[in-house]
């Protein structure tokens, strides 16, 4: 008789999440498209109504802090590689991507708002 084999489960990958806006005039610019598709292969996209901006592609680092960083314009290849290399914590890339940063405070608060609103519908759900 032989000896049964013995597999390893490796444990799940967390994957960062990232906010990305799903509004009109969002979507309809054709560098939404591709950000989605970039973002998708490292990270889990939350899907966000429209956040006020309407210069999309915009896209929302660390959805789950109390401040997340909200980014917009990223329709250039480039801007689409230092968004990856931004998610996965490089601050070379923060520096590059620090004129695509909303520093507005009402479109940081209303993005906040619309996360907190959809944990706790995710919550209710479970």
């Amino acid at each position: 008789m032989t000896a049964p084999v013995q597999l390893s489960v490796a444990p799940p990958v967390d994957r960062p999440a990232v906010g990305l806006c799903a509004g009109k005039a969002c979507c309809k610019r054709g560098a939404s498209v591709e950000v989605r598709d970039v973002l998708e292969r490292e990270c889990d996209v939350i899907d966000l109504r429209c956040v006020g901006l309407c210069s999309g592609p915009v896209v929302v680092i660390d959805p789950a802090s109390s401040k997340p960083a909200v980014y917009s314009k990223l329709r250039t290849k480039k801007h689409r590689a230092l968004l990856i290399e931004l998610v996965a914590g490089d601050a070379r890339a923060r520096k590059q991507l620090a004129d695509r940063r909303i520093s507005k405070k009402k479109v940081v608060a209303a993005v906040t708002r619309q996360l907190r609103r959809r944990r706790g519908e995710t919550r209710r759900a479970a």
